[in-house]
């Protein structure tokens, strides 16, 4: 796989954008010979413009698996051997030579990837060489907790690196114990894992003392992000990993960086207005909401051309983004939100339907109260909203529920929405270990 330089300028910025379209029209040639989903889809328009391409999602892939990938794989094939290894919790075998994987599905709707052993390969090399930081001199030991494990990961290991695979439905102090005995290195995991790890490092149970750990799977929210870090005195970085491809990953300053010479990503505007922001020396730049359509440079097997995903991405814009310390051109992303199924929406005073990201709720809910130590928003309906919360020990909760719905209405009228119908409940439901945590949801009644 080939590299580009990721300096800064604005000379490195246009050589990136002309790697960029060599590799995307060698890789829409590639589909239109190769997969007959996408010559169909594409039909009479000019390849060359591969920007303006017809977008395809999710749906549109697992409809037309056979087509869509440039191997002839079946979904029936493909799916049987991915759950088979869910149940028995062997993910070694293959469909021929490829490699199966399935998405864990947090919109309900589960994608099949399929990966040849070269593009494994290419992967393995990238991951190292984009997470590690350093070349390991005594060898490496990285724990990875995944609810599946996959032979794309075990692939990365070699006699430096030792890779060891924690299912996520291991019982916590059977990890504890297993983590005590592996002292790894490196800790990859969800963040609502390394939640409960921080937790057992904080109680004296969990002795690892990783130098580094990965949040990857879930929206990492600066709380935790925070908080995980204090416990093993620790940076917490990040992995946005998807079906669809590597898409960004965490340089050694801790900033997420849009993996551009793997994946073309282009951004779609959620919305008109922007957010001044400022970073702690008072320099300003302009963030925006942004949902990703990417296009990967490299997969051949189960091609990825203008797939629009159904993530909230923040983007610093403009001439004033701030460019990070580590010398990197690769474009930042600010903030991973969580999904656009999840965007709640209220009534204005004029009667028309406003959005309201994840973030501005988690942000709404977080800032009333100190004694809130954890939440989860859910909306079945527009203008309708129960929220659930975990407060610290011995307070009352009666007065947080009416600090809570104080802050609740001073946020939608500060949009000049109306008073949302509001419950506030104690206590957190529980949610399946197995599947992603998503603190706002909106689910439709």
């Amino acid at each position: 796989m080939e590299r580009i330089s990721s300096a800064h300028g604005s000379a490195a910025r246009a050589r990136l954008q002309t790697f960029q379209y060599r590799r995307a029209r060698q890789i829409v040639a590639y589909a239109a010979a190769h997969s007959p989903f996408y010559r169909n889809l594409w039909g009479e328009n000019n390849h060359h413009i591969w920007q303006e391409l017809p977008t395809v999602d999710k749906t549109a892939m697992m409809a037309h698996f056979e087509t869509f990938n440039t191997v002839g794989v079946s979904k029936e094939d493909a799916l049987a051997v991915a759950l088979r290894a869910e149940t028995t919790r062997d993910f070694r075998p293959t469909v021929g030579k490829f490699t199966v994987g399935l998405s864990s599905g947090t919109s309900g709707h589960r994608g099949l990837f399929l990966v040849s052993p070269q593009e494994q390969a290419a992967w393995a090399g990238v991951i190292l060489a984009r997470a590690l930081h350093r070349l390991p001199r005594r060898g490496l030991r990285i724990a990875f907790f995944l609810r599946a494990f996959s032979n794309l990961y075990a692939r990365a290991g070699n006699r430096l690196v030792e890779i060891r695979y924690f299912d996520l439905m291991t019982p916590l102090n059977v990890a504890v114990a297993q983590l005590n005995q592996f002292a790894p290195d490196l800790i990859v995991a969800p963040p609502s894992l390394l939640g409960f790890l921080a937790e057992a490092r904080r109680e004296g149970r969990l002795q690892a003392r990783p130098e580094r750990l990965i949040s990857v799977a879930e929206v990492l929210e600066p709380q935790d992000a925070q908080a995980i870090g204090a416990a093993f005195q620790a940076p917490v970085h990040q992995i946005y990993q998807c079906t669809e491809g590597l898409l960004a990953v965490s340089c050694p300053q801790g900033t997420l960086h849009l993996q551009e010479d793997i994946v073309a990503v282009q951004l779609a505007p959620l919305e008109s207005t922007v957010t001044a922001t400022a970073d702690s020396a008072g320099a300003a730049s302009v963030r925006r909401r942004f949902t990703p359509i990417v296009t990967d440079l490299w997969r051949h097997t189960q091609p990825i051309i203008r797939y629009r995903l159904n993530d909230v991405l923040q983007v610093d814009v403009g001439p004033s983004a701030p460019r990070c310390a580590c010398g990197s051109t690769f474009r930042v992303i600010a903030a991973i939100e969580g999904r656009c199924d999840d965007i709640c929406y209220f009534w204005t005073v004029d009667g028309e339907r406003r959005p309201f990201f994840p973030d501005t709720l988690r942000r709404m809910v977080l800032l009333a109260s100190s004694a809130i130590t954890d939440y989860q928003i859910v909306q079945q309906s527009d203008g309708q909203l129960h929220i659930f919360l975990a407060t610290l020990p011995n307070t009352a909760f009666d007065s947080i529920r009416d600090v809570v719905r104080r802050h609740a209405d001073d946020t939608l009228a500060m949009y000049g929405c109306r008073p949302a119908a509001l419950v506030v409940e104690e206590g957190i439901p529980k949610w399946q270990q197995e599947s992603k945590r998503r603190r706002v949801r909106r689910v439709e009644g």
